[in-house]
């Protein structure tokens, strides 16, 4: 089989791509940006996407200009779609990583979402999602849309990936975090390692029956007061305040993955306070390197 991954060095992507090249019979070829650090054009693409049987698609921008979200997420998507139209194998499949940004926002706290939740999303990113998803669904190419919860691990990005990386970063370096609300806002937090394991089956099972959007998450949500106990358990001295007038954003909300489950037979495996302390191990060993 031959895998090509987009947005390969980046957070998940760099993960998936070392899974990938552990599976038998397997060759990956990765996109890279151009030279100018946007997504490459049509050309590149062609001829990047003629000979490949399974595309993941991670590459996107979510932090950026509103320019940059939408030709980072929506353009690059099109691009992407038009080419393996062109010229890619008639059974191509396309594994897309979109977000649960997609969805309206929810009234009640801790909710777990299914996908029949309304997708009426909030901020630009996640109307960038939502148009991705639509291209690839209309485009008749098979495909699976993963719609993930907040995915976190080693080598997550801090300041950007997720506020646990943010939190093991700072206190790895015994740097204060500081909290907007209470802390008893929380998200669905995915490991990395649960997440990849849910990207490979996506791409390897076969079968137009697979085809389709799902939510993967953990189907709970962990409050940033959970995962500062959490990092207090991992044997870490933590120094947290709350600025409890401050926006904490939308409410929390868990997304239910019991259709990818019972379709993929796949479940997390690493609950909150062992992927937190493994993710703090990461970021101290390269503290005191």
């Amino acid at each position: 089989m031959h895998i090509g991954v987009t947005g390969s060095s980046g957070f998940v992507g760099t993960h998936l791509t070392k899974a990938l090249k552990q599976l038998p019979d397997v060759q990956v070829s990765l996109l890279q940006r151009n030279s100018a650090g946007s997504f490459p054009g049509i050309d590149e693409l062609t001829s990047f996407v003629r000979d490949l049987d399974l595309i993941y698609h991670l590459a996107g921008v979510n932090r950026g200009t509103d320019e940059e979200i939408v030709q980072g997420n929506i353009e690059a998507t099109f691009k992407l779609v038009e080419a393996v139209k062109a010229v890619g194998p008639a059974s191509a499949r396309i594994v897309f990583t979109s977000a649960s940004q997609v969805y309206k926002p929810v009234a009640q706290a801790g909710k777990v979402i299914r996908e029949s939740q309304r997708t009426d999303p909030a901020t630009l990113y996640g109307v960038a999602k939502k148009a991705a998803e639509d291209l690839i669904r209309i485009s008749g190419i098979d495909h699976v849309i993963l719609r993930l919860a907040n995915i976190y691990g080693p080598a997550c990005r801090p300041n950007y990936n997720s506020v646990i990386a943010t939190f093991c970063h700072r206190v790895a370096r015994g740097e204060p975090i500081q909290i907007d609300g209470d802390g008893r806002q929380g998200r669905d937090f995915l490991f990395i390692d649960d997440a990849v394991r849910a990207l490979v089956l996506a791409g390897t099972k076969r079968g137009k029956s697979v085809s389709g959007v799902y939510n993967v998450g953990t189907g709970r949500t962990t409050s940033l007061r959970q995962v500062i106990r959490n990092l207090k358990a991992a044997g870490v001295e933590v120094n947290a305040t709350f600025a409890s007038d401050a926006d904490t954003g939308k409410h929390s909300f868990g997304l239910d993955a019991s259709r990818f489950a019972k379709r993929f037979g796949w479940k997390p495996k690493t609950a909150p306070a062992a992927g937190i302390k493994n993710t703090l191990r990461w970021f101290q060993e390269r503290t005191d390197s």
